[in-house]
């Protein structure tokens, strides 16, 4: 395949240049939200969640307006990692063991709270054996109720799974050996966020939004600070 030419920044972000943008599950710069004009030469195209991405050794491109922007993998791919893939395993503010529902629902927030409602049912399980995830229901329900409030909608996280993060991609991994993109669960902790990231106002506070992701800062009870994952915009 030829290689991918160099990109241009993204939209709201400074001009940097990058020689070309690194495979997703590889060291370096990944160029999300940079574009290109024109794709290089026997890309596939791929069909997730009524939408067309172009892929192309080892990146991923969605078409706007004419461009084509580099972009994280869609939700729901399924990958077998590559020896010097880059995994992070993440640690989680608190884990939900009861269901909560949202007033903006879409099509995709309604597999989200299928998928919630069989997380919650498991989570309920393990907190009556775990008085972690039991003493953590109250955070839960904080991050529920403002989660609502500024119209997000929120992924769970199974407590008995174990989550992995690169780059603003979120990931669980099958008995298989096999990885699996999915949308970031609500609770879960990051150290940095991509250099793609935008500031955004909502309910009078700002946050940061990485593609559809609305995360905040928050301190963990060791003292360190970090990112956490609050939901999802819904449009």
């Amino acid at each position: 395949m030829a290689p991918v030419p160099p990109g241009r920044a993204p939209v709201r972000r400074p001009v940097v240049l990058r020689s070309r943008p690194a495979p997703f599950l590889h060291h370096g710069v990944h160029g999300y939200g940079h574009y290109i004009h024109a794709l290089p030469a026997h890309y596939e195209v791929r069909h997730f969640h009524g939408c067309d991405y172009y892929f192309c050794n080892n990146i991923w491109f969605v078409l706007r307006g004419g461009r084509y922007f580099v972009c994280r993998p869609p939700f729901g791919y399924v990958f077998t990692p590559l020896a010097d893939a880059v995994f992070t395993a993440c640690s989680f503010a608190y884990f939900f063991d009861r269901m909560y529902y949202y007033d903006t629902v879409n099509d995709n927030a309604r597999l989200i709270q299928e998928q919630n409602s069989t997380i919650a049912a498991n989570n309920a399980l393990i907190a009556a054996q775990n008085s972690t995830i039991a003493a953590n229901a109250g955070l839960a329900l904080a991050s529920s109720s403002l989660a609502n409030s500024l119209g997000l909608v929120q992924s769970f996280a199974n407590a008995g799974t174990e989550y992995f993060y690169n780059d603003g991609v979120f990931y669980v991994r099958a008995a298989d050996g096999q990885y699996t993109v999915i949308v970031p669960p609500a609770g879960a902790l990051v150290d940095s966020l991509p250099e793609d990231y935008e500031l955004i106002e909502l309910g009078g506070a700002t946050y940061y939004k990485v593609d559809n992701t609305v995360y905040r800062t928050t301190v963990t009870e060791s003292g360190k600070a970090c990112f956490e994952v609050i939901g999802q915009l819904t449009e």
